[in-house]
């Protein structure tokens, strides 16, 4: 690496990483192919583990700045939400400055990806997901544009709406949005003002109530009754505190369903919880 022959020195580097997993190799290794301009197989290596690259400013500088090369621009921007906030400003300068220089220079690429975007709707959900995979490399204003449409789209499956609300939330995307939801009403969100959703206290609470019905005495129902709510949430998602209006009755309507008895319209717990039940079943089947 003194020496600057960094072809021999990433092969060395590659079979060490291989051979001990060590961090640090793994970031010098990415610093050799970053100076030898071996870009994609940099990233990659960054990808299989970004947060080894939270371990200092420089490191955390040269993945925001790999992955702005590469043109995985929302990449970057979570990347940067995820690590720590005083860093932030200055990985963020990084990643603006890259995305002005593609908007300049790739105009013609930037167009056809949000095109592709708009036409999220086409296709199975496997498709739908490969899409919005290829549009995370859109720079954020772009993909703030293609979100406007995709959110109201009826044919987009709602996990990829929940997704990219989810993803415009840890980034802090500070705007109002409307999106379709999973009771074809259409809502406004401003995703910077969102929790975690496990945070809200309605999702806590039923959590809770599983837990101590569950969790000393039946551990694979816990765990069954744990998975089925996860289920659920990745459904109800941004609205889960809306729906979930008494947390004991939720829980108590969920794990009746464990043992597979049927639900119900005495409440709204039930009508909400047979509508995930069906939503659910269809994505195992592998529907749409």
């Amino acid at each position: 690496v003194k020496q600057e022959k960094w072809g021999p020195a990433g092969d060395i580097l590659d079979t060490l990483v291989e051979k001990t997993a060590d961090p640090a190799a793994t970031r010098l290794l990415v610093r050799v192919l970053d100076a030898d301009h071996q870009y994609v197989q940099a990233l990659s290596n960054v990808l299989e583990d970004p947060t080894l690259f939270w371990t200092d400013e420089a490191s955390a500088k040269l993945a925001v700045r790999l992955m702005v090369q590469n043109q995985r621009f929302m990449l970057a921007r979570l990347f940067i939400a995820d690590g720590p906030t005083k860093w932030r400003p200055a990985l963020t300068t990084i990643a603006e400055d890259g995305e002005k220089a593609a908007q300049a220079s790739y105009q013609q690429t930037i167009q056809q990806r949000l095109k592709d975007f708009y036409h999220l709707g086409d296709g199975n959900l496997m498709e739908q997901r490969h899409r919005l995979s290829d549009a995370y490399d859109l720079p954020l204003a772009s993909f703030l544009m293609g979100t406007r449409f995709v959110l109201r789209d009826p044919f987009v499956h709602y996990l990829i709406k929940a997704d990219i609300i989810e993803s415009l939330r840890r980034v802090g995307v500070d705007t109002q949005l409307s999106y379709l939801w999973i009771d074809n009403q259409e809502y406004e969100v401003n995703p910077a003002k969102l929790v975690d959703q496990d945070d809200a206290p309605a999702v806590k609470a039923v959590r809770q109530a599983i837990a101590k019905q569950l969790g000393d005495t039946d551990a694979i129902r816990y765990q069954m009754a744990s998975q089925q709510l996860d289920l659920q949430l990745m459904f109800l998602y941004p609205r889960a505190a809306a729906v979930i209006t008494d947390p004991q009755e939720w829980a108590t309507v969920l794990m009746t369903t464990l043992d597979g008895q049927e639900l119900g319209d005495a409440n709204a717990t039930q009508r909400w919880q047979r509508r995930l039940m069906t939503l659910i079943s269809t994505l195992a089947q592998g529907e749409k």
